[in-house]
């Protein structure tokens, strides 16, 4: 990734000694396989106070103007403080300028200013049960502290507390699988046939066709059956909190067995436990039935956890294979964003569309 073109060097250097009191010996910008798909900007910073000092390396984050309400920023970063000071270290928190504040503007962007956390994403390079068993134990000791947060009335629309509602990812993800089913995926197949490839993709362009052809074929096999799994829950009422709703396997650091972050929480707001545990283990474990099943155990083990919830992660799950796809070829052919390695992106579909062929198989096993 390079250096954003609106971002002048100076003002990196001004906007870290705001947090830290010294300037940067060094900033990295991500290597292509360790970028972000969001519009975050995300640099790696080495500040070392004086020759003698040790170094010490930071994650320097800077939020586009169109991204995160500056409340729901702010908000977050308490959220973040609380789970900490419960005794969640694996949580990166935001450092405080000299004015007090964990944001700071410039350059059109709101800037924060973290610990870069040790350990590295890399569970299916060593996917042992000791591993899965401590990502459990992390993720329900995350939500234990998150069910004691106390909001303010600012932050109140995100990280509420509710004793019993409904999942507002419930309804959103019924409401897309009906906007996709009614008009969207006749859009999508009409535009794959008439999209110019980026120059980016112009070398994998062909394959790109193909495997989103598949996914697109795919989601109308299945998309009836996990509607009506989804519409069960629809009215069901399940205890809300702050939750990750973004944590995956590569937001999960290890170092050997260990948890050593749970990082980029921004999607963070109140939802079910159900949906975490749905978005980590569909990424960690795909579909192994009996390793659900142990993961489930080990998070029970901390907290507890309803019939009703670990069947609706096992549909929520569902549904995010279905609908990933989709959101990735909206991206690429309504909205046609660019990315830097298209490769990456291109075998994120491969995976999307190998997990789709398995839910088809289960839902239409006569196809």
């Amino acid at each position: 990734m390079s250096l954003p073109q609106f971002v002048k060097f100076h003002n990196l250097l001004k906007i870290v000694e705001t947090f830290c009191g010294a300037q940067p010996a060094r900033i990295r910008t991500l290597d292509r396989d360790s970028e972000g798909f969001s519009g975050a900007v995300v640099l790696r910073v080495v500040v070392q106070a004086n020759p003698q000092a040790p170094e010490i390396e930071y994650c320097l984050r800077g939020w586009p103007p169109d991204s995160l309400p500056r409340e729901r920023l702010l908000g977050l970063h308490r959220l973040l403080e609380h789970i900490h000071k419960c005794g969640v270290t694996q949580v990166p928190v935001p450092l405080r300028s000299k004015f007090g504040t964990t944001l700071y503007a410039e350059a059109s962007h709101f800037w924060q200013l973290e610990p870069w956390l040790p350990g590295v994403a890399d569970f299916h390079s060593d996917p042992n049960d000791a591993r899965l068993r401590n990502a459990m134990t992390v993720l329900a000791q995350w939500h234990d502290a998150g069910s004691r947060f106390e909001p303010r009335e600012s932050e109140a629309g995100w990280f509420k507390c509710f004793a019993a509602a409904n999942s507002p990812t419930v309804a959103d993800r019924l409401d897309r699988i009906e906007r996709f089913r009614n008009q969207d995926v006749a859009k999508l197949r009409s535009l794959l046939h008439q999209s110019t490839p980026l120059p980016q993709w112009e070398a994998e362009f062909s394959e790109l066709v193909e495997v989103s052809q598949r996914i697109l074929d795919l989601f109308s096999l299945s998309a009836e059956h996990v509607a009506e799994e989804l519409s069960m829950s629809r009215n069901l009422r399940f205890r809300l909190h702050p939750c990750l709703r973004d944590v995956w396997h590569d937001h999960v650091l290890f170092q050997q067995n260990q948890v050593t972050g749970l990082i980029d929480p921004s999607a963070a707001r109140s939802e079910t436990p159900a949906t975490d545990l749905a978005r980590l283990l569909g990424s960690l474990l795909g579909d192994d039935g009996d390793r659900w099943e142990l993961a489930l155990a080990a998070y029970r083990n901390i907290r507890p956890l309803s019939d009703r919830e670990a069947t609706l992660a096992r549909v929520l799950d569902q549904s995010t294979v279905l609908l990933s796809g989709l959101t990735w070829l909206e991206r690429l052919f309504v909205q046609r964003l660019t990315y830097s390695n298209p490769s990456r992106v291109l075998d994120r579909l491969r995976q999307i569309a190998l997990r789709l062929d398995r839910l088809a198989s289960r839902v239409c096993p006569k196809r």
